[in-house]
């Protein structure tokens, strides 16, 4: 009953998502991905094999990702995750054996990739490298079930999976006034994004980058409402029961 008459406070037309999705409609254009591009202190796992055993020796095997305590990919603390993989410098440079320091900074992980391959030709035939961003995390924060910061195991995540990783917005959430927060270089960017409209699938920041933040600011007068609620449902409470103590005592004696 009590949960109930804290819903009922809440005006369902405030609650779900893309409300001017047209039933019909089956397509909508996303903003056009952009690959997450290489920053200082991101870590990259850079892993260069070839047919020839020689590899293993030349370009090492420190590129392994571990876990402490075996925790999931996307954890609540990120700090669990531990690297091992390279480490990008104040100038965007990794070193790697054999190869030495490689500009990465600006750079896409594909890029990256043939940057290394290209390198690694000259010691050894046919070299296969794969790389991947071990860092790539985001923070989802505010009115949501659980908020937290987020590893990322790919290079490619939506507003919408990140709310879902944090166990989604409470229902006290302001949907319309969903704020992404974005660092690039020395600037800090701002984005709102209406989830009550199908239009947050054509914004840039659909897709997140690494190390975004989500706020989920939360709706006061609600708030206010459910508060002086739980207050006068408590103060009921607490009345009813005294009442009820007092008919026991007396209908006892």
């Amino acid at each position: 009953m009590l949960s109930y008459s804290f819903t009922s406070c809440v005006s369902y037309k405030n609650v779900p998502y893309f409300q001017d999705l047209d039933s019909t409609q089956v397509k909508i254009a996303l903003e056009q991905y952009r690959p997450q591009i290489v920053q200082p202190n991101d870590v990259l796992s850079i892993k260069v094999t070839s047919l020839s055993a020689e590899s293993n020796v030349l370009f090492g095997d420190n590129m392994t990702e571990s876990r402490m305590g075996g925790g999931s990919n996307n954890n609540n603390n990120a700090n669990t995750l531990q690297y091992g993989g390279f480490l990008v410098n104040e100038v965007g440079e990794v070193e790697l054996p054999t190869l030495g320091k490689i500009k990465v900074k600006g750079l896409t992980t594909t890029q990256v990739k043939d940057t290394v391959t290209a390198l690694a030709a000259r010691y050894v035939k046919n070299p296969t490298v794969t790389v991947r961003m071990l860092s790539f995390k985001i923070s989802v924060t505010g009115d949501v079930t659980r908020a937290g910061t987020f590893q990322i195991t790919n290079e490619r995540v939506s507003v919408l999976e990140a709310i879902a990783l944090a166990g989604d917005l409470r229902v006290t959430a302001r949907r319309e006034n969903v704020l992404v927060i974005r660092q690039n270089g020395d600037q800090m960017q701002f984005a709102r994004l209406d989830l009550r409209s199908k239009k947050v699938f054509e914004s840039p920041y659909f897709y997140l980058n690494n190390n975004d933040v989500i706020y989920v600011e939360p709706n006061i007068k609600r708030l206010e409402r459910n508060e002086n609620l739980y207050q006068n449902t408590t103060l009921i409470v607490s009345i009813l029961t005294t009442v009820s103590l007092l008919i026991y005592r007396f209908s006892s004696n």
